[in-house]
């Protein structure tokens, strides 16, 4: 064979090769994520290619994606780097993996922040309604005290105009006392 047939022969199939692609490089090349990550789990042939693998591993590893889910990820990105470990993805897909491993921590340490915030939140919530009962008993007692000290304010002014009264009345009575009488005539015994 000559050279120009070798060459046909490597074009022909290149062009075999770039026509041949599996309905999960369509459903990727279409962007429908889903279908992709579906077509992934289901087709085993999928599994045992390196370059397959990758791509799933960037379906799911792509935060904002419908399909991200960092386990699926990183569990991805570890076998590709253990079956085919001189891969031409494997610096990719060294940092990918890290950058996975540093989205799962601060994740994670999102969670425990929010757990701990929704919890500080309802701490304070209960203080809260507990000031409000209190302040709601508060006002009720004052409310009470306030009629109260109306009730005996009342009441003093009433013992007040009272005294006065009396002391009016025991002037009254000193004064007729202290007026001189008239001498008395003697009586006289029956005749």
């Amino acid at each position: 064979m000559g050279r120009a047939a070798t060459r046909g022969i490597v074009i022909l199939a290149l062009a075999v090769a770039c026509v041949h692609t599996t309905q999960f490089d369509q459903y990727l090349a279409r962007e429908q994520w889903l279908e992709a990550a579906r077509e992934f789990s289901t087709d085993s042939t999928l599994r045992g290619n390196e370059h397959a693998i990758y791509r799933a591993a960037l379906l799911f590893g792509t935060p904002g994606r419908v399909t991200y889910n960092a386990d699926s990820a990183r569990a991805l990105l570890t076998r590709l780097l253990t079956r085919f470990p001189e891969t031409s993805h494997r610096e990719d897909a060294v940092a990918r993996l890290a950058l996975l491993d540093q989205l799962v921590t601060t994740q994670r340490a999102a969670e425990f922040r929010a757990r701990a915030l929704e919890a500080r939140i309802d701490s304070l919530t209960r203080v809260t309604r507990e000031l409000r009962s209190r302040a709601d008993s508060t006002a009720t007692q004052s409310d009470s005290l306030r009629a109260t000290i109306v009730r005996l304010e009342a009441e003093r002014k009433e013992r007040e105009d009272q005294l006065k009264a009396l002391r009016l009345e025991l002037q009254q009575l000193k004064e007729i006392d202290l007026k001189p009488r008239p001498p008395a005539r003697p009586i006289k015994p029956p005749e």
